[in-house]
């Protein structure tokens, strides 16, 4: 025996040990390694490993190492019964990518209808277009519904225009196959796909017309914003939202104008309104040009949702603040979900504007707005409480104090430190006497902080009433 086999068995009993860390221990020492095919083999096998930690350790080495077997002993593992194991071999050969495909593709006419299925999603997802002219073959001799569905999606993935004709003799077979081939097609994005989405849009379930919109945002071209606008005027419900999605979309690409009526408007509202944040965006950038209390209104509603959102709400808060807080005691007083983030933005625009805001807001509107924010003082929340401490001594320090009991009386901890930290710049007997109350307090970080401010200010003249 020589000395380069004796390694080779020593090195194979390692990786064949009953002890998971010796395992490990040996497939690390060859993830640079020039393996023969018996080790590639080994190694391979530990997919099926109980041991975690082996597992990921395998799944490190088998996915870097450049050995153009791993694939060929691999593949087979795909069909394991241990789902675990069929997973991560799975995930071994989408990491290994386009070197995997020639194995996968042979392994398809031996394997279950499951294991086909299985093999065309990482194909779909490698993204090879090698793959495509098996998968096409596959979907045309293949009748189990799962397999045809994970070939539409691939060959979609793959942008496979020879798939196209096959696609469209199908369409009719399977109510199933319907939303996955307009998705296909919508991928492909030729001529001919667009036409025949169009041409079918109005005979179709809510389901497939959700695919076809999607698509025609996605590819379409000028043809297809006018449609999506025309279909906006005889649709109601949530399909408005994918309209409103794919009509921004190509609005953006093709720099074509939105012609703002109406229905338009109102299509646009509800979205904002009620659907998912991904359509709440692109309604808000539609209407972000355009004024009016219910658009106003409607951004408010949903300020705070989401970041990207928020940035483009502001500017347009920005622009109109006294029709902002106008609004916002409206919602003040209905009891608005996202009364926290209105409060921020409300202090942070006071913060920044100063006393200018007695110059955009009358005294009317001044004391209605103090009388909402002094309604939150009895908030269960926290954060909103403290939110209107803030805000109420910004507005109005005079009607503040009124309210120093409720404040005192909060049974948050930070709460009473954000109000002693307010109290500290404030120099009249009513903040003095709160401060000492506060000196009492059953917190110790509470009453130190109280007394360290009054120790800092014994020489302080107050203010006169």
């Amino acid at each position: 025996m020589t000395r380069s086999d004796s390694l080779l068995g020593n090195m194979l009993f390692q990786l064949r040990s009953e002890d998971p860390s010796v395992r490990c221990s040996a497939v690390e020492s060859l993830f640079n390694e020039s393996l023969t095919d018996e080790m590639v083999e080994d190694v391979c096998a530990l997919v099926e490993d109980r041991d975690k930690g082996v597992g990921n350790t395998v799944d490190l080495m088998l996915s870097i190492n450049p050995s153009p077997q791993i694939p060929v002993h691999l593949i087979k593992y795909v069909s394991s019964p241990n789902i675990s194991a069929r997973n991560l071999a799975g995930e071994i050969l989408l990491k290994i990518g386009g070197n995997s495909v020639a194995a996968m593709l042979a392994y398809i006419p031996d394997g279950s209808n499951d294991d086909k299925k299985f093999i065309v999603d990482i194909l779909g997802l490698i993204g090879d277009r090698r793959s495509a002219p098996e998968i096409l073959e596959l979907l045309k001799i293949n009748k189990n519904e799962n397999v045809v569905m994970a070939c539409i999606e691939a060959l979609g993935n793959l942008k496979c225009v020879e798939s196209l004709d096959f696609m469209i003799l199908i369409y009719d077979d399977n109510e199933l196959f319907k939303p996955t081939i307009i998705e296909a097609l919508g991928k492909i994005g030729t001529e001919m796909a667009l036409n025949f989405i169009v041409s079918r849009f109005g005979e179709e379930d809510d389901l497939t017309k959700f695919s076809m919109i999607e698509s025609l945002g996605l590819v379409g071209n000028e043809d297809s914003f006018y449609f999506l606008i025309s279909e906006l005027n005889r649709t109601s419900g949530p399909l408005v939202w994918p309209i409103i999605e794919s009509i921004f979309s190509l609005k953006e690409k093709y720099h074509l104008d939105v012609p703002f009526d109406e229905k338009m408007k109102n299509s646009i509202l509800q979205t904002i309104e009620e659907a998912d944040s991904k359509y709440k965006k692109s309604a808000v950038n539609l209407i972000i040009p355009f004024a009016g209390d219910d658009i106003a209104l409607a951004c408010l509603k949903i300020y705070g949702e989401d970041y990207e959102t928020d940035e483009m709400i502001k500017p347009k808060i920005l622009a109109g603040q006294a029709k902002f807080f106008e609004l916002f005691i409206m919602l003040l007083n209905s009891e608005c979900k996202n009364l926290k983030n209105l409060l921020e933005l409300s202090t942070e625009i006071l913060t920044v504007q100063g006393f200018k805001y007695k110059e955009f807001l009358s005294d009317l509107q001044l004391r209605n707005f103090t009388d909402a924010v002094i309604g939150s003082l009895d908030s269960p929340d926290e954060e909103i409480r403290k939110l209107a401490t803030e805000l109420l001594f910004i507005l109005d320090k005079e009607n503040a104090i009124l309210f120093l009991d409720k404040m005192i009386g909060d049974d948050n901890m930070w709460n009473k430190l954000k109000l002693l930290e307010i109290l500290s710049g404030i120099y009249n007997h009513e903040a003095e006497d709160a401060i000492i109350r506060l000196t009492s307090d059953p917190e110790e970080m509470i009453s130190d902080r109280a007394k360290f401010i009054l120790s800092q200010r014994s020489d302080i003249q107050f203010e006169s009433k």
